[in-house]
């Protein structure tokens, strides 16, 4: 090394380069590395500082020799100069000690991120070792990245689908909120949850690996659009639409994923809406039967009565102990009973005209089972009331509706052969803008290829001459006159529940709300 350079590399280095004697290629490695050095006295000054420490404090590196290490971190990262007092002040030096922390620069308008590491040999110097490694980068990255993982979180964990991942072993690794919704389970259940159990049986799981590896189904490593059935933890059957995948690692299957898409919503209302086609195709049906039973039943009225007047008249005439009075008597019922038909068929055809005014459905409800309850068919009947005090008025006719609500109740008696529960509820739907009965009985049910038929005109499934098969006919048409719809659901362990719902009257609620 020439005399110049010595003496400037003197100048700038002080004692450490005369201490280092012929290993003054170190000084050059010290000169050179990216991360900054400052070697420091026990007196907290700086005794040598390499260019990579200039440039991360904003000051020539040489300026720094003799600089406060207090000063040179500034206030910002005086928690580092406290932890370096603190542990000079502790005992035990002799086996060394170190210190990392994160620091913060600011020079210049421009932030950088250091992460600092304090040094004290074990061979206890005059000196320690302060190193400065800049992580701007990193930590930029790193805040990008969590960033990122936040936004994708956030996006998975606010999908109303739920949103399930598991490793290859089957155990669940993201169950987001959607999915604990639809199935119940908690984060504190997920820890310990198999895959498997969320399916019918443990090879529904299995089979749809199986199609995620073939190409059938959407290409290799996918699966679109499956319908399937998943177990709620409380064991409901729940039914879905599935697509899921698998995730690879350079061809190395992780896990796999799942998107569940509740469908219950979706086939309530295909099931509202096959419904409404159904009843739709009924009112057709039953507006041409409707005219001609009102021919029908008028052709039908006039000999009829003749023939009720005649029978009388012979009756009287040959006197109660003719041999023929019985069959006489015969006549006269059966034609009585023939009366009841024409009059059923034009309530069924709607040839009569009714008052239409406010309704309290509760009332109609009311009068109804108080001219029932004490009938012999009732007495061994409980009736549950379960009806809303609140409910708001419709526009209608109480007797018609009396007649509705008396049809389905004696008939629901019958069904129980005069012995079980009958409960009847009202109740508001849809913001109060609904009024809805639902008449419910623990009878034998309705087979489900009859449900569709109840409401045609003469079908009964009562044995024959115990029924003219119009009652439900007749409340059907009714319950139209009010603008409402009828529903019958039934099984063989619940009995059947009629569900009658009609609009409220609008004048009604803009006068509670304005009250």
């Amino acid at each position: 090394m020439s005399d110049a350079v010595q003496s400037t590399t003197n100048k700038e280095s002080g004692p450490l380069i005369q201490a280092l004697g012929p290993y003054h290629f170190l000084h050059t490695i010290l000169q050179e590395t990216p991360n900054g050095v400052l070697v420091t006295g026990l007196d907290h000054r700086v005794i040598h500082a390499n260019p990579a420490a200039g440039r991360f404090c904003g000051v020539a590196f040489g300026k720094l020799v003799g600089k406060s290490v207090g000063e040179i971190l500034c206030e910002k990262n005086s928690a580092l100069f406290a932890l370096i007092m603190k542990q000079f002040q502790a005992e035990n030096q002799e086996k060394g000690w170190k210190i990392r922390q994160e620091l913060d620069f600011s020079r210049n308008g421009q932030r950088s991120i250091l992460f600092g590491v304090v040094v004290y040999p074990p061979a206890l110097p005059d000196y320690y070792l302060l190193y400065l490694i800049d992580i701007t980068q990193q930590k930029t990255l790193e805040g990008e990245l969590r960033r990122r993982n936040a936004f994708f979180h956030n996006l998975i964990d606010s999908s109303v689908d739920g949103i399930i991942a598991s490793d290859m072993k089957g155990q669940i690794v993201l169950f987001n909120s959607g999915a604990q919704a639809l199935l119940g389970y908690d984060e504190e259940d997920t820890k310990t949850l198999h895959v498997t159990k969320l399916y019918n049986n443990d090879g529904v799981a299995y089979e749809l690996i199986k199609r995620m590896r073939s190409d059938g189904f959407g290409g290799r490593g996918k699966l679109l659009r499956q319908e399937m059935i998943v177990k709620h933890k409380n064991g409901q059957d729940i039914p879905v639409s599935f697509s899921g995948g698998i995730i690879y690692d350079r061809d190395q299957e992780i896990a796999t994923f799942g998107l569940f898409t509740d469908l219950r919503a979706m086939q309530q209302i295909e099931e509202s809406l096959e419904q409404t086609h159904r009843m739709l195709m009924h009112s057709e049906k039953m507006a041409g039967l409707g005219r001609l039973a009102a021919g029908v039943a008028h052709e039908i009225n006039n000999p009829m009565s003749g023939i009720m007047l005649y029978a009388n008249l012979v009756q009287e005439e040959l006197g109660e102990d003719h041999p023929v009075n019985a069959d006489l008597q015969t006549i006269i019922h059966e034609a009585e009973r023939c009366k009841v038909i024409v009059a059923d068929l034009l309530e069924f055809s709607h040839q009569n005209t009714y008052e239409m005014e406010l309704v309290e459905l509760n009332d109609v409800i009311q009068k109804t089972l108080t001219i029932l309850q004490h009938q012999p068919l009732f007495q061994n009947i409980v009736i549950i009331r379960q009806l809303d005090p609140e409910l708001p008025a419709i526009y209608g006719n109480a007797t018609r509706l009396n007649q509705v609500v008396m049809n389905i109740v004696v008939n629901a008696a019958q069904a129980m052969d005069g012995k079980g529960r009958l409960r009847i509820t009202s109740r508001t739907r849809s913001n109060k803008d609904i009024n809805e009965i639902s008449i419910e009985d623990t009878g034998p049910g309705i087979e489900e290829d009859l449900l569709e038929k109840i409401f045609e005109p003469f079908f009964t499934t009562k044995a024959l001459g115990e029924g003219t098969g119009l009652g439900l006919s007749v409340s059907y048409a009714i319950i139209k006159e009010h603008k409402g719809s009828i529903r019958v659901t039934s099984t063989s362990k619940a009995g059947t529940t009629f569900t009658l719902k009609f609009p409220v009257v609008m004048e009604n609620l803009i006068g509670e709300n304005h009250g």
